[in-house]
């Protein structure tokens, strides 16, 4: 690399390598325990509740479009055509809710989420339609003046080139062109679980285990006698009748072989690794050993989340819904918002103090908290408070007679 391909690479300007074509890059181990594909990674739980907790999470919550007013203060914008499409129908097989959680799917698992766009008009600027595309037909290319190219492989030999004007691309951290995919980087310990996971079917699945041997002194069963026991061990496990053994035998109870506890202990491992790597916490895809954390700590919990995890998701596409959904003239007019206050709100009885604080201070009035909160303003609730017990400090030393009620707030 010469001096002036350093020079761009630092201002930003030098061209991400590989420097054009396909940026279908690949980070997945070459050795798995276990083939990892998207089929195959969503039969292991730790990954299904990951994804699944994830999207769920972020499909349901509401989407609010605002106006930034020249004072910097917002206003909410309910009838713009834009906050119509992502708050009701996307697409005409899709509501909102469906929409983001296919989304969610791609962007959590491959790193990458593309949506074909629909226009109403030839000039592309009514935007009618979003349609999820599946992030595994999709090769993105980088071109040599720096615009992107779309290969959709939209059936077995039909392949489609599609400009950015058609894709609206959301990528997770990456080459800036393309997102890692979490999924191929879990490869390793998703194939590890897939191996642990067969290798436990197989084991429960056997008939003879009964977790013991049978032992008796003299010759060795005979064939048909080995039959007989293998019929009475099965009536044991299945509790369907009282098994009857000759005489003299003993059924020895044996404990867990060191592969059989080393077999658990993988699957747990395979368990927090992946949820590591998708940035849940364990305990909120229903990992029973952290159960004492369910109680006063599930608030801190759920806020560590969306802090470090929901957060990054939803200011992606926040700023992605504005700066390609919306044209660059109208950037600075209007900001997009995911609500996430209704899964951060504390019990009822904390809110309630949160609230009344809120009204004592000034901050909100009684009408606006009761809008949030879902119910009907009233006459005279428009009206900010604030105690007359507080004082500029200056006015400290006076009597209440002499400090003059504008000194007040």
């Amino acid at each position: 690399m010469n001096l002036w391909q350093s020079l761009a690479g630092f201002f930003g300007y030098a061209p991400v390598d590989p420097s054009l074509g396909s940026q279908n890059n690949v980070v997945m181990s070459p050795k798995t325990a276990r083939p990892v594909t998207f089929n195959t990674a969503m039969t292991v739980g730790a990954v299904f509740a990951a994804t699944r907790l994830i999207s769920e999470t972020v499909s349901t919550l509401p989407l609010n479009m605002y106006q930034i007013n020249a004072d910097g203060s917002r206003t909410k914008i309910k009838d713009h055509p834009l906050i119509d499409l992502l708050s009701f129908r996307p697409n005409i097989r899709q509501t909102r809710i469906e929409f983001f959680e296919t989304l969610m799917l791609n962007l959590i698992n491959d790193g990458n989420a593309y949506c074909y766009r629909g226009y109403g008009d030839l000039s592309k600027t009514r935007l009618v339609s979003l349609q999820v595309i599946n992030s595994g037909s999709m090769n993105p290319i980088l071109n040599d003046d720096g615009t992107m190219t779309f290969e959709w492989q939209k059936s077995g030999t039909e392949k489609i080139l599609l400009s950015e004007k058609d894709i609206w691309h959301i990528k997770l951290f990456g080459t800036g062109v393309k997102g890692l995919s979490p999924l191929q980087a879990a490869s390793k310990s998703v194939g590890l679980a897939l191996a642990a996971s067969d290798r436990a079917s197989d084991l429960m699945g056997k008939e003879a285990p009964a977790g013991g041997l049978f032992l008796k002194e003299g010759k060795y069963p005979k064939e048909d006698q080995r039959d007989v026991l293998r019929s009475e061990t099965k009536k044991m496990i299945s509790g369907d009748e009282i098994p009857v053994f000759p005489d003299g035998m003993e059924f020895k109870e044996l404990k867990m072989t060191p592969a059989e506890l080393e077999l658990i202990t993988t699957l747990r491992y395979g368990l927090e690794d992946i949820a590591r790597i998708y940035g849940v916490p364990s305990v909120l895809i229903n990992d029973q050993s952290a159960s004492s954390v369910w109680g006063s700590g599930i608030d801190s919990l759920i806020a560590a989340s969306y802090k470090f995890n929901f957060r990054p998701y939803l200011e992606k596409i926040e700023l992605s819904i504005l700066v390609n959904l919306i044209p660059k003239q109208d950037w600075k007019k209007y900001e997009f918002e995911f609500d996430f206050g209704a899964l951060l709100r504390s019990s009822e009885k904390d809110r309630t103090d949160i609230d009344a604080k809120k009204i004592q201070t000034g901050q909100k009035t009684p009408n606006q908290i009761r809008i949030e909160n879902g119910d009907i303003p009233l006459a005279g609730g428009d009206t900010l408070f604030v105690p007359v017990n507080i004082l500029p400090i200056e006015k400290s030393g006076q009597s209440k007679i002499d400090v003059k009620k504008e000194d007040q707030i």
